[in-house]
């Protein structure tokens, strides 16, 4: 064959050959780095090789010990952005991360927590030596002699001496004789704590007494009929309310009161009204239930309707039902005797209705001009009749201590531990704690998180309930300490069955050891738990009526009390101002309850590679802490599946503030990979705003009619293309479409 003059060059040198490496799945700009981190690897020098790997290496991959393998593709979320919306990949350089010394051949990430955060904004003011509690503004009041001053029947006045209450407080003294006297409606407005409760029981019960007194030989029975009738807007605060009722009728058996909610036997409660019932407990949806379908629920002899806080029962949507419950009142004509012939010409000639709000919002102005008629303003300040236009939010009690701690969100999880474990540590300080949060999800999560997995066994006091509360009530693990070997974890919301809510309250209550309940704000209006020293919100509240109404669990009756508000550096901050209108509050460094709440060794119940040894500083026990919480998820996918769920949830809640303090909670400023490092996670989660991309896609496709599967392929495809757009933009998105679809804590818990 003839030379065609091709001259080919198969010279190949003397180094090895390089594997040509072709990276699949993940995203592209994980593939992109990966492959430019090869590159570069193959054209440095082999001197600095390792310099060059880590410095393009993905945050979530540094190298650590006996990783010999080189630069492996990662297919998580690897780049973030920051609060103006730019690239800034979360890496703090190859000094910045360390890898388990225990752990051999583990190829766990410790990424560091006290770098790349949000720099505060505001001054930490240096907290005051000691706080001292000014005059208590919902105490007893100690220039009345007893409650026997405001004319109540002896009996009463000795069953509330059983009860350890002497003097009346400053709402009970304008309430109780305003009742007493007259048979005109009323608003009344108090601070949390101040007694509401007693103040409109006490004068209904007194004028039913009166009517056996009347020297005409006929006892007023359960057969009377219903006298007064209260509606709560919670099941729990239903239940509190007819406890409380309970113990003043005692000494009086003749009289009979029953409560009817949601959650329990209609059967049941349909039998206690035909047999009789002197005062009816409700929440609003189940009374108009039986005001449409029970005939023996006769209401001409009612003379009161309570409307118990009227600002919640309105936020709530119950104001259809309200309307039915007060439409009926009204076409039912008051009667005059009862069936066995009693007069009752001793209790008001026409019904009255008392209305109780802590605010004058404009839905409790809807509500008041639906039911009330002539209405006397009745609050503990010096006021006109004329502020009842105004929109009045009451201020915290003045002894409640209330403080805030400024925690970027990488630090959230082990700053609330270490605070718990602090809270905790001192014996007899501390016996109750509250800590609030936005959802359902995130309370299953963090109580999941917390509870000793090891410890089965329930405290002796709730044994008898043990069926009911063996999910909800658990002993506690990272947050005991040699003062408190033993700490009680309870939680509830509103997803739970309601006679596990009702068992899981009463152990709450009645525990002996100190006890932590973590909670939505289900449980934040009303209820009256004895020994609450300290409420923490984990999560701001949706509005800041709310927030009062939570830190009002403590501080109740003139005792002291603490409270703990979380804020992100930032917008968040904001918020600070809004507070100082009501009780003014002082700052805590979360560097300093790290360095108290990490002072005492850590035990872990569930064996990691994380194990903090002793000598470290407390910014390495608290990297070792979040390790382990990362690596306990991990290894369990059920409270890995409950992190995400509590990721997700929150990330939808935080859009979900009144629009007037949506300002200091933008969702735009969420770096969301921090935040999911406060669910112990990795990286965040996809599928944020799905439930809401559902609905708009369903309502859209209901105008086309479009068959299932193109709405399914429709769907995943919208998906596909969100993870090609810019993250922030994705976030701006699902924040508006939440704002407008007005959702809030009950829709998402």
């Amino acid at each position: 064959m003839a030379d065609d003059g091709m001259l080919l060059n198969f010279e190949l040198g003397s180094g090895p050959l390089q594997t040509q490496v072709k990276y699949k799945g993940g995203r592209w700009r994980d593939r992109k780095r990966a492959e430019r981190s090869a590159n570069l690897r193959h054209t440095r020098p082999s001197s600095d090789q390792t310099q060059n790997d880590d410095s393009f290496r993905s945050s979530k991959r540094q190298r650590v010990n006996h990783d010999t393998s080189g630069i492996q593709p990662s297919y998580g979320q690897t780049s973030r952005y920051n609060r103006s919306g730019h690239d800034a990949v979360e890496n703090d350089g190859p000094d910045q991360h360390k890898s388990d010394p225990s752990a051999k051949g583990n190829r766990q990430v410790i990424s560091r927590l006290f770098s790349f955060n949000p720099a505060q904004t505001t001054e930490n003011k240096k907290e005051e030596e000691e706080w001292k509690a000014p005059q208590p503004t919902n105490a007893p009041l100690t220039d009345v002699a007893n409650f026997g001053s405001l004319t109540l029947s002896t009996r009463l006045v000795d069953a509330l001496a059983k009860m350890n209450l002497e003097r009346p407080t400053a709402i009970q003294q304008k309430v109780i004789p305003h009742m007493l006297s007259n048979s005109g409606d009323a608003f009344v407005q108090a601070e949390t704590g101040s007694g509401k409760t007693f103040s409109y029981l006490l004068p209904i019960l007194h004028r039913v007494l009166m009517l056996s007194s009347q020297g005409d030989g006929k006892q007023i029975h359960r057969d009377s009929g219903i006298f007064a009738i209260i509606v709560s807007p919670t099941r729990e605060l239903a239940k509190q309310t007819h406890t409380v009722l309970e113990q003043l009728i005692r000494p009086f058996p003749w009289l009979v009161s029953t409560a009817i909610t949601g959650g329990e036997s209609k059967k049941a409660e349909k039998a206690r009204i035909r047999k009789g019932v002197n005062f009816l407990v409700a929440t609003p949806g189940r009374l108009a239930d039986h005001i449409d379908n029970t005939k023996a629920l006769n209401m001409g002899t009612v003379r009161w309707l309570i409307l118990d806080e009227g600002d919640r029962l309105m936020d709530l949507g119950f104001e259809e039902d309200l309307k039915k419950t007060i439409d009926a009142l009204k076409n039912v004509p008051v009667a005059k005797i009862t069936e066995n012939g009693t007069s009752l010409e001793s209790l008001p000639a026409r019904r009255v209705t008392v209305l109780c709000s802590a605010t004058m919002k404009m839905n409790v102005q809807k509500l008041g001009e639906m039911s009330l008629a002539d209405a006397t303003f009745l609050a503990t300040e010096k006021s006109d009749d004329d502020k009842m236009n105004e929109d009045i939010v009451h201020k915290a009690p003045a002894q409640l201590h209330q403080t805030y701690i400024i925690v970027p969100s990488k630090l959230r999880l082990v700053t609330l531990t270490s605070y718990l474990k602090s809270v905790f540590s001192r014996r007899g300080r501390t016996m109750k704690a509250i800590v609030f949060m936005s959802c359902a999800d995130t309370v299953d999560f963090h109580y999941e998180m917390l509870r000793n997995p090891n410890e089965t066994e329930l405290p002796a006091a709730a044994q008898k309930e043990k069926e009911l509360i063996e999910k909800t009530v658990s002993k506690a693990a990272y947050i005991t300490s040699p003062a408190s070997p033993d700490v009680i974890l309870h939680r509830m919301h509103g997803s739970l069955s309601q006679p596990i809510r009702t068992a899981t309250l009463k152990s709450f209550s009645a525990c002996k050891s100190p006890s932590l309940l973590i909670t939505t704000d289900v449980s934040s209006r009303g209820l009256d738990i004895p020994s609450v020293d300290l409420v923490i919100e984990y999560d701001p509240a949706f509005s800041f009526a709310d927030h009062i109404h939570r830190v009002g669990r403590t501080a109740r009756a003139g005792r002291s009390g603490d409270a703990t508000l979380f804020l992100l550096p930032g917008t968040e901050e904001g918020y600070i101002e809004l507070l100082k209108s009501s009780t003014p509050p002082s700052s805590q460094s979360y560097e300093n309850i790290l360095k108290t709440g990490l002072m005492n060794k850590l035990e872990f119940p569930v064996e990691t590679s994380a194990t903090p040894t002793d000598g470290q500083s407390y910014h390495d026990k608290a990297e070792s802490l979040q390790l382990h919480f990362e690596q306990r998820l991990l290894n369990d996918n059920k409270r890995l599946e409950l992190a995400r769920n509590g990721f997700k949830s929150h990330i939808r809640a935080y859009a979900t503030h009144i629009r007037e303090e949506r300002v200091h909670f933008d969702i735009t400023q969420l770096h969301l990979g921090h935040v999911a490092k406060s669910f112990g996670l990795r990286d965040p989660p996809g599928g944020i705003g799905a439930g809401i991309d559902r609905k708009a896609k369903k309502k859209k496709g209901s105008a086309n009619h479009k068959d299932r599967h193109s709405s399914f392929k429709d769907d995943d495809t919208s998906s596909a293309a969100v993870d090609q757009r810019p993250a922030m933009d994705i976030i701006k998105q699902k924040s508006m479409m939440l704002m407008s679809g007005a959702a809030d804590e009950f829709n998402i818990g």
